[in-house]
């Protein structure tokens, strides 16, 4: 008996010092960076993760043969920058434009002022474009996000109206940013410094 006692007395601390041991090294480990952080550019190299950016309102318009369905919008947190890329149906992008704006944030067709988290505001305009399919399916269903990324806290759409679509990033500052047009498949990137 007493040797069952001293071997469990031995052995226990030993068993819940390499639990404590594994767990900590299972919380030391972040997530897996997403695969949305490394994309390429059109002839296949690495879009580089440092940029200069801009804080400035920039622009690029595009012919409109039809109204682009803007099929997703995805985020990541990544190394020295947020990233949210935006994925249309075909070939062609819709007219944007990106510019800070300041609060109050509004919906485009209603004109009510919506709640953003962040002390920056980071607005995306997309013209000849939808986020909903012919038949009124919405295709971004998740249209307020809260994240939790260094500088990107909220992804709001704020329109989706009359072939307009509009997209509002609530920052907790104001960073600069680039804009990267990416075709096959048709995407819109635009990342911002953390």
């Amino acid at each position: 008996m007493k040797r069952s006692s001293i071997l469990s007395s031995l052995v226990a601390p030993i068993i819940g010092a390499s639990v404590v041991i594994l767990f900590a090294g299972c919380a030391t480990q972040g997530p897996m960076p997403s695969a949305l952080c490394n994309l390429t550019d059109d002839n296949g190299n690495a879009i580089p993760p440092t940029f200069a950016g801009t804080v400035n309102p920039t622009h690029q318009g595009h012919a409109a043969t039809h109204v682009v369905l803007l099929q997703k919008a995805e985020t990541a947190c990544c190394n020295g920058f947020d990233r949210i890329v935006f994925t249309f149906e075909g070939f062609h992008h819709p007219t944007w434009r990106v510019r800070y704006v300041h609060s109050p944030i509004q919906q485009c067709a209603s004109g009510n002022n919506i709640a953003v988290a962040g002390t920056a505001f980071l607005q995306i305009s997309m013209d000849t474009a939808q986020a909903h399919t012919d038949a009124g399916q919405p295709t971004i269903t998740e249209r307020d996000r809260h994240l939790n990324c260094p500088n990107l806290k909220q992804l709001v759409l704020t329109c989706d109206f009359e072939a307009k679509v509009g997209f509002v990033l609530g920052l907790d500052s104001k960073k600069p940013y680039r804009v990267v047009e990416l075709q096959n498949p048709t995407r819109l990137v635009i990342d911002v410094k953390n």
